[in-house]
């Protein structure tokens, strides 16, 4: 029973430390930001997804062999997240009218106010290149997340 537990925590170890969600990761993973990204061939586009891993994107292209860069055509950015907000109410009552009956007055402002994570966001970034002007796989696609350094993921062929 000893050994099963002992494997079971191991397992649970090493999920914990593996927090790439898609298949393709950098050559050097970035401290402090894990990064990782996918790939879909549509008929004249590259369509790239990227986890980074809850930071905003800042930069990213691809870069061909012959060391042209390549920008997307389009960039879908998720919502942004992962800070917390404060509320701030006002309200006011009123007191009772009359013998035996009563009657209330009622208002209330309510304001929600970000606070920090401005750079957090909830979700996948999704890019799409010209498939004509990034050519065949593989694809170096730099990657630029706030809070990280640079990070190459090559995209091979499939």
């Amino acid at each position: 029973m000893n050994g099963a537990r002992g494997l079971l925590a191991l397992a649970v170890g090493l999920s914990a430390c593996s927090t790439a969600t898609l298949p393709y990761t950098p050559e050097s993973p970035p401290p402090g930001g894990a990064i990782s990204a996918d790939y879909m061939i549509l008929i004249d586009r590259l369509r790239v997804e990227i986890d980074t891993g809850g930071y905003r994107l800042e930069d990213v292209q691809i870069v061909k062999a012959d060391g042209a860069a390549v920008r997307p055509q389009t960039i879908e950015h998720p919502p942004p997240g992962g800070g917390s907000s404060i509320g701030f109410g006002i309200g006011m009552g009123g007191g009772s009218v009359g013998r035996g009956g009563g009657v209330g007055v009622g208002t209330g402002v309510g304001v929600d106010v970000p606070v920090g994570g401005g750079s957090r966001i909830q979700g996948t970034t999704v890019l799409y290149f010209a498939l004509d002007q990034v050519g065949p796989a593989p694809w170096r696609l730099n990657v630029k997340i706030a809070s990280t350094n640079p990070a190459v993921i090559v995209l091979p062929p499939r």
